[in-house]
């Protein structure tokens, strides 16, 4: 069962939370307060504020060549891939 829960906020704050909602992913700011509503509930503690890695230029240039040996891989039809998660988990274990 849902439930519509209706809470006044100054526009400015809307449209700022409405691009913030974008700039994370989610389609709308309703999506984003249900996300960060549930992970509430659920004692969560959710982090989208943290600022993104930089890598040094060796792993960069080590990450690069394995993305770039994976693409090869599956031009070539080499590269493993799974239709479930069940198949994965079994080729893990």
């Amino acid at each position: 069962m849902t439930t519509k829960l209706q809470v006044p906020i100054d526009s400015d704050i809307r449209d700022g939370l409405e691009i913030r909602a974008k700039e994370l992913g989610f389609d709308s700011v309703q999506a984003y307060i249900r996300f960060w509503a549930k992970a509430e509930v659920e004692g969560r503690k959710v982090d989208l504020g943290s600022p993104s890695v930089t890598l040094s230029e060796s792993a960069d240039n080590r990450y690069e060549a394995a993305i770039s040996e994976m693409a090869k891989m599956r031009k070539a039809g080499k590269l493993k891939t799974y239709s479930t998660v069940g198949e994965f988990m079994k080729d893990l274990k």
